[in-house]
């Protein structure tokens, strides 16, 4: 879903008696579930409410398409993204649940290139609620209960935020076998004035044979020419000189791309900030 909701007509419901009130206020439409009632006009059938009976209590549920989003209990209320965290669902969890929802910014707790990845226990945060003046990190489906005066009840619920960094004293370890590859790339930038590569399809070629392991084409002494061409094929960018675009590159480009071949290859060196 992209954002696109219309509120204009949508009430804000306060807490369970409101719901109550706002249900019995309006008419089901006829020839469709008589506990469903519409929260918009009435031709807008993806925002509803619904009444229903969850473990012996009569609750409403407030939903967009086909996903419940807000629950109200006679004593709490429970939100969730539904599976769905879109800017559409952020905003109706938001307006409907009367509370304040903002983005997670994965990269200041974890560095690239592994800000959005799997392997870090971040990976499923999507957003953060304001509750009783403290950010709480909600995961995309699950349900989180909230007092009526928006403080958490279950605070244990949300997910915990944890900040990585790169082990300085690996990666030192870890670029040793590429000092070489290293020394020859600063040497020719120099000789070049800092030019980068034209392609070349027999490079191009060869350089594939290394998809997966760069770090040891890199490493390797008799691939030197081939590892240079592949750096500053991957890092070169053009340059306007006023006349024409040239290609261009530097030594700070090269260490910084095989710093991440580094990471990539060796998910160790990110380790938890205690």
């Amino acid at each position: 879903m992209g954002f696109h909701i219309n509120v204009y007509n949508m009430p804000r419901i306060n807490d369970y008696k409101h719901a109550k009130e706002i249900f019995e206020s309006r008419t089901a439409v006829r020839g469709e579930n008589q506990s469903v009632r519409r929260l918009g006009d009435r031709y807008e059938t993806e925002k509803w409410l619904r009444q229903e009976i969850i473990d012996g209590i009569e609750i409403y549920t407030a939903g967009y398409y086909d996903t419940d989003l807000v629950r109200f209990y006679p004593t709490h209320k429970e939100i969730t993204l539904g599976g769905y965290p879109s800017t559409s669902t952020e905003y109706f969890v938001g307006y409907i649940g009367g509370v304040s929802l903002y983005p997670f910014e994965h990269k200041k707790y974890v560095p690239a290139p592994f800000t959005r990845s799997p392997m870090v226990k971040n990976h499923q945060i999507e957003c953060s609620v304001y509750l009783n003046g403290d950010h709480q990190y909600m995961n995309s489906s699950d349900w989180y209960a909230i007092g009526y005066d928006n403080k958490p009840i279950y605070p244990e619920q949300f997910e915990k935020p944890i900040k990585y960094k790169f082990d300085a004293s690996q990666m030192r370890e870890l670029r040793k076998p590429y000092k070489k590859i290293l020394k020859y790339a600063d040497t020719m930038l120099k000789l070049s004035n800092n030019e980068g590569v034209e392609e070349d399809k027999k490079l191009d070629e060869q350089a594939r044979e290394y998809r997966d392991r760069v770090l040891e084409m890199f490493a390797d002494e008799d691939k030197t020419y081939l590892s240079y061409y592949h750096m500053l094929s991957h890092c070169q960018h053009n340059m306007w000189n006023g006349r024409s675009y040239d290609s261009r590159c530097n030594i700070g480009m090269i260490k910084r791309y095989l710093d991440k071949q580094i990471k990539l290859e060796n998910i160790q060196v990110l380790v938890e900030v205690n």
